[in-house]
């Protein structure tokens, strides 16, 4: 099977060192929402939740604000990766994540180069080149080496469609379960309330 670098398919940088731009007085700001480590959970989800307010002292360059399609990995172990959707755009990159911009005219599809980083394969891979450091940190430049097999469009779409739904299941039980443990903690506390 015909493989390919990922740098030959794809730009990829590190995120902003966020201490360089942040602003150190409250005139001229230019607010942004940033992501966090947390940002991107476990399960290759983006946690909306955990995006925080960023105050900066000058314009920050688009090269560091998430597109729809961009792929988001966080350098840090474990490394994970998730594919920016539309409404997800915009938000400032911070530099233990790295993007991956697929070329324009690359034959790689970002839905499926987004599944393929997040294969659990894929992912030991990159732990393995992260060295024997307590705090594993995955290298950019092992991204861009990384090979990923040049799969017909067609076979491409199905695995991205695949992927996506199962983020999209995770998701929906994420939520489900955060909603019936809220449930559960008002009952009690109306339970309990009620005894006093």
């Amino acid at each position: 099977m015909k493989t390919c670098k990922i740098s030959d398919v794809a730009d990829i940088q590190s995120g902003l060192v966020l201490s360089r731009k942040v602003s150190k007085t409250n005139t001229g700001l230019h607010v942004y929402r940033r992501l966090t480590l947390r940002s991107i959970t476990d399960e290759s989800l983006l946690d909306m939740s955990s995006i925080e307010p960023y105050a900066a002292a000058e314009t920050i360059d688009n090269a560091f604000l998430t597109r729809e399609n961009d792929i988001i990995i966080r350098l840090f172990a474990p490394p994970r990766a998730v594919l920016i959707k539309k409404e997800q755009a915009g938000l400032v990159v911070p530099s233990q994540l790295a993007i991956v911009r697929v070329k324009e005219q690359s034959a790689i599809l970002p839905g499926y180069l987004s599944a393929y980083l997040s294969n659990e394969r894929c992912l030991e891979n990159l732990m393995e080149g992260a060295g024997a450091a307590a705090q594993k940190i995955i290298k950019v430049g092992s991204v861009a080496d990384m090979e990923i097999p040049c799969l017909p469009e067609e076979k491409q779409k199905i695995i991205s469609f695949m992927a996506d739904e199962q983020l999209n299941i995770l998701a929906l039980y994420k939520n489900i379960a955060k909603q019936e443990a809220l449930r559960t903690k008002r009952i009690i506390k109306d339970i309990i309330g009620g005894i006093r």
